[in-house]
């Protein structure tokens, strides 16, 4: 029989073997059914790996430990589902077979947000003994595992079913390829896009679980879209908290973070993924966090602020509690805020008053920004390191470089390095290190609050402490000046000349990860011991 036969090499004819008998898509329906279900695939692919991204950050972070954890296993995971898909493909080479296998992963796919909350929580509990890499492996294993292999079967599968003619592999081979890359691509950009910014996280998973429902169910050629409108509609189904907190009076998922605007008392938290972010207490000028000490940075300079303080930068602008104390204490000076999550811009202006008239907010990164400035800066915030996660691009010596090429000449600099612990000085000393790189003076106010960290204070060669006191009274504000006898009291915050430690980072090297991934272990082991000392009494 002609079908049961192939063209092989120099025009010769071979048969095909009796496993590959039938199992080419008849009609023009199946194939595209077919070459819809390998597209859908590779969007499902890289889909949910976007969304596992922001899915484990709020229990885990976003830094490159975490996504090597993700990337790893997710490429594992498609190796084992390679293999798999073509040794079942020799053995039950049925579209069947391989519709029922979508279907199953498309259906853990939209279960995958019921089970993210326990399961993660879960994993989070191992960070005090394993630390952040061990324990997001387990939590990345026990979600993705099981739908990610699942969907590695797909192309070789698929590649099976659609070889009818051994002459043509290599084209069938690439076509088929080629669509699930396209997939693959589509899949990358959807979520950061439009999925997400939209839906929100979770929703987003279960949109490509939908995705693969629908593909399988129009491949097996039953119900159709009847079925796949009931998954759809699950889009509409409350989903439990993803980390429950005291006092949250609404939460939202961004394609940055995962944010929660929490009341305590009379003050407003805005918390992104496990760190608070912002506060804001109306009709209060302090705040007792790192925020009050940012301030002294104009302090330094022998000269009055309100003869030189023109225009300030503030790079992580969150929730406005920066811009509005400056405005406060040193008036309506022009400040631009740089701020790389909308949805954080959102909630400040509706949540948190941020609404200054003198503030300029841009949505994007700070680097970013900062290529494209032209007006000079008198005063440069950074305040974008949270807790561990810091990027890179915006701790090394070429971003300071960049910063103070668009700075004045007297320009001052302040910075928040988060999650400095006094037992562990290596990050503070390598950001000192790298800062008086740039800046000539270079200061530290430490002891701020157990969950503060430090911040860096840095100026112009007249940058100097003993300026802070009669700057202050220049300045006129009161909680200004309490803020500087504060810090040069020393019964609390302490400032002082600061000593770098190491190398300056470089945007070539810039080893903080190891750092702040065993700071951040080391500070979820202690919350861990006292949080059973709480349920011991």
């Amino acid at each position: 029989m002609a079908a049961d036969r192939a063209v092989g090499k120099g025009g010769t004819t071979q048969a095909l073997s009796p496993e590959a008998k039938g199992t080419s898509p008849s009609g023009p329906f199946i194939r595209a059914a077919l070459l819809w279900l390998v597209f859908s695939s590779g969007v499902a692919v890289m889909g949910l790996e976007m969304s596992a991204s922001r899915l484990i950050a709020p229990h885990f972070g976003n830094t490159l430990s975490v996504w090597t954890s993700l990337i790893g296993l997710i490429l594992a995971f498609l190796t084992i589902g390679y293999y798999v898909g073509g040794a079942l493909a020799d053995r039950a080479p049925s579209r069947a077979l391989l519709g029922s296998i979508v279907l199953v992963a498309g259906m853990l796919a939209v279960a995958l947000p019921f089970a993210s909350a326990p399961v993660l929580r879960m994993a989070g509990s191992l960070t005090p003994k394993a630390g952040i890499l061990p324990a997001s492996l387990v939590g990345t294993f026990a979600l993705f595992s099981l739908p990610t292999v699942l969907l590695g079967c797909v192309c070789p599968f698929a590649l099976k079913l659609s070889v009818n003619d051994l002459g043509r592999t290599g084209r069938t081979s690439g076509r088929i390829y080629a669509v699930s890359a396209i997939g693959s691509v589509v899949g990358t950009f959807l979520p950061a896009l439009v999925t997400i910014p939209r839906l929100g996280v979770r929703h987003s998973i279960m949109v490509f679980g939908a995705l693969l429902i629908i593909a399988a169910l129009l491949l097996l050629g039953r119900l159709r879209f009847v079925p796949a409108a009931g998954a759809l509609a699950l889009l509409a189904v409350p989903l439990p908290s993803l980390l429950p907190t005291r006092g949250a009076i609404l939460e939202k998922e961004s394609p940055y973070n995962y944010l929660r605007v929490v009341q305590a008392g009379p003050t407003r938290l805005l918390i992104a993924n496990w760190d608070a972010f912002s506060c804001y207490t109306p009709g209060e000028f302090r705040n007792g966090e790192y925020y009050d000490y940012l301030l002294l940075a104009p302090l330094l300079r022998a000269a009055p602020a309100a003869t030189w303080l023109h225009r300030v930068l503030i790079v992580g602008l969150g929730a406005g509690t920066a811009s509005k104390q400056i405005t406060q204490a040193y008036g309506p000076v022009p400040i631009d805020g740089i701020e790389i999550d909308p949805a954080i811009v959102a909630l400040a202006r509706r949540y948190f008053g941020m609404d200054e008239p003198n503030l300029r907010v841009h949505v994007t990164d700070g680097r970013a920004f900062l290529a494209a400035a032209k007006e000079p800066y008198d005063w440069a915030i950074v305040d974008a390191y949270q807790s561990s996660d810091i990027p890179f691009h915006l701790i090394t010596r070429e971003f300071f470089q960049e910063l103070r090429a668009h700075m004045s000449p007297h320009g001052v600099l302040a910075i928040n390095v988060a999650w400095w612990r006094p037992d562990d000085p290596e990050l503070l000393g390598l950001v000192v290190a790298t800062v008086k790189s740039v800046f000539p003076r270079v200061y530290a106010v430490t002891g701020i609050s157990r969950n503060s960290g430090a911040v860096l204070l840095a100026g112009p060669d007249d940058a100097s402490i003993s300026h802070l006191l009669p700057m202050a009274r220049a300045a006129g504000h009161a909680g200004l000046l309490e803020i500087a006898r504060e810090v040069l009291a020393g019964s609390g915050p302490k400032m002082a000349a600061a000593q770098g430690v190491g190398k300056p980072l470089a945007d070539d090297l810039a080893p903080i990860e190891e750092i702040a991934d065993r700071m951040y272990r080391q500070s979820r082991r202690e919350a861990y011991q006292r949080e059973q000392l709480v349920l011991v009494h």
